[in-house]
C-alpha cells in the first residue's frame, strides 16, 4: 500500500511541475502533512509560498527554492495524467486519514496502558477526530468545484428528505428536512415539544430511517410510555401509573411494544451529554437519517466557559458541526425565554430563544410552538388543542405559520383543517 501512495503523490506532484496550474487543485485538496515523501512535501512547500507571493510555482521556480533538480525531473517523467490527478489526490488524502486514525489509536492505546481514564480518553480522540474532520473541511474551493458540488449535493439529497410525518410541517420546509441541516424546535415548557419531537422520530424510523433520540430530560421508561401512548390511545400517566389497566389494555401495551421495539429508533443510556458523546453514539448507528437532541440547554459543554451565553453559543456552533459532518438533518429542542409571556398576545418570536442568539444564526430552519390555552383562563379545556405553530426562519424555503391538534392524553399532533379556530371561549363575546 505505502508504494502505491508514494506513487500516487509523486504522479501528483509530477503533473504539476508540467503544468503548473494544476497546483491550485493540489494545495485547496491536500495538505503538507497528507504527503509520505519528505522531498515532495518541500516542493508542496515551494509552491504554496511561491502561490502567497503571487509568483508562478512553475518548475524552474520551485527548483529554485533549494530542491533537488534530478528528482524534480523525475517526477516530471512520471506525472499523471491531468484527468487523472483527482483520483490521485483522493487515493492520498483517504492513506493520509488512515494515517492519522491510526496514530489517534497509538495515543489512545498508550494512555489506557497508562492508566488513563476512559472517559478522557475517549474524549480526547473524539476531539481529534472532529479536528481531523474539520481541517478536511477548510479546504478552499474554486468556481468549477463550486458548481460540481452543486450538482453533487442534488444527488446527495435526491430521495433523502427526511420528513417529518406532518403535511404542513413538511411542505413549509419544502419537501422535509436537509441532510446536514440544524433545525431548533423552540416552545415554554408544556407546548409538545418533545410530543412533536417523539412523533417525528417514530415517523422517520416507521419509513426505515434509523434515528438517535438523545433525552436528557426523560429517561426512556418516559420516553416509552409516551411513544405506547400515541399507539393505543391510552394515555401516559395511566401506562406509566396505574396498576389496574384491563387485560385487554395490556394486550395493546404488548403488541405496540413489540412494534416499536422493531422500529431502528436508539436512545442515550446516560443522562449527561456533550455534543461529542452525540457524535460518537450517531457514528455507532448505521443507517442513520435523523438525529433528535432533547434538548438544547441540557447538553453539556465539553470545557467551561466564562458565561452561560458563550457556553451556548460554542454548543450551537458544535451542533451545526456535527448535522455537517454525519449528513443527517439534527432536530434540536431549545427553551424560549419568559419574554414571550409578557406580550399582550403571548406569541413567541426568534429573539425570545433562551441564552444565545447564536441559536438562531446557526440554524437551517426554527420552528416554534405556541399554546394559547395554557394562557386563557376561561378556555373550556378539553383533550384536543390547538398549537400555534410558525417556522419563523428557513434558509432554504419559506417562512409560514399554522395550526397543528395535540391530544393532550396522548400526546399525538394531528393536523387541522383550515377555519378551525384556535381555541374556544365560554364566553365568545369580543371586546
Amino acid at each position: 500500500m505505502t508504494t502505491d501512495i508514494l506513487n500516487a503523490e509523486n504522479a501528483i506532484i509530477g503533473a504539476c511541475l508540467v503544468d503548473a496550474s494544476l497546483w491550485h487543485v493540489v494545495l485547496n485538496k491536500l495538505h503538507r502533512d497528507d504527503l509520505l515523501c519528505e522531498w515532495n512535501q518541500n516542493a508542496y512547500e515551494a509552491a504554496r509560498r511561491l502561490e502567497s507571493e503571487s509568483k508562478t510555482p512553475d518548475a524552474p521556480s520551485i527548483a529554485d527554492a533549494g530542491l533537488d533538480r534530478e528528482y524534480l525531473f523525475q517526477l516530471m517523467q512520471i506525472a499523471c495524467a491531468k484527468s487523472a490527478i483527482d483520483q490521485n489526490i483522493e487515493l492520498v488524502r483517504k492513506e493520509a486519514r488512515r494515517r492519522e486514525l491510526a496514530k489517534i489509536g497509538n495515543t489512545l492505546a498508550e494512555g489506557a496502558r497508562k492508566g488513563g481514564e476512559p472517559e478522557a480518553l475517549i474524549e480526547e480522540a473524539e476531539q481529534q477526530i472532529q479536528a481531523m474532520d474539520e481541517r478536511d473541511s477548510g479546504q478552499l474551493l474554486n468556481g468549477l468545484d463550486i458548481a460540481a458540488g452543486f450538482y453533487s449535493f442534488r444527488d446527495e439529497i435526491s430521495g433523502r428528505l427526511v420528513k417529518t410525518g406532518l403535511a404542513s410541517v413538511d411542505d413549509t420546509l419544502g419537501g422535509g428536512m436537509l441532510p446536514g441541516g440544524l433545525y431548533i424546535l423552540a416552545a415554554r415548557p408544556g407546548c409538545g415539544k418533545t410530543a412533536l419531537a417523539l412523533q417525528i422520530a417514530d415517523n422517520v424510523a416507521e419509513h426505515g430511517g434509523a434515528v438517535l433520540f438523545v433525552s436528557l430530560e426523560m429517561d426512556v421508561s418516559q420516553l416509552q410510555a409516551r411513544r405506547l401512548s400515541r399507539r393505543t390511545g391510552i394515555s401516559s400517566t395511566r401506562l406509566l401509573l396505574d396498576e389496574n389497566l384491563s387485560a385487554e389494555e395490556w394486550q395493546q401495551v404488548q403488541a405496540a411494544n413489540v412494534e416499536l421495539s422493531r422500529l431502528p429508533l436508539y436512545a442515550n443510556g446516560k443522562a449527561g451529554c456533550t455534543v461529542l458523546d452525540v457524535r460518537s453514539m450517531a457514528r455507532k448507528v448505521k443507517g442513520l437519517s435523523l438525529v433528535v437532541v432533547d434538548y438544547l440547554g441540557l447538553l453539556r459543554p465539553e470545557r467551561s466557559r466564562s458565561s452561560r451565553y458563550e457556553e451556548i453559543t460554542a454548543i450551537s456552533n458544535s451542533l451545526k458541526t456535527l448535522a455537517r459532518s454525519l449528513k443527517v438533518p439534527v432536530l434540536c429542542l431549545a427553551q424560549l425565554n419568559r419574554a414571550s409571556e409578557q406580550r399582550a398576545d403571548k406569541k413567541p418570536g426568534l429573539a425570545d430563544l433562551r441564552d444565545s442568539g447564536a441559536i438562531e444564526q446557526d440554524a437551517d430552519a426554527v420552528l416554534l410552538m405556541h399554546r394559547p390555552d395554557m394562557y386563557d383562563d376561561e378556555a373550556e379545556r378539553s383533550d384536543l388543542v390547538f398549537v400555534s405553530t410558525q417556522i419563523a426562519k428557513d434558509r432554504h424555503a419559506g417562512t409560514a405559520a399554522f395550526e397543528l391538534g395535540l391530544h393532550l392524553s396522548t400526546g399525538r399532533f394531528v393536523p387541522v383543517r383550515k377555519g378551525v379556530r384556535t381555541w374556544t371561549r365560554r364566553n365568545t363575546a369580543r371586546c
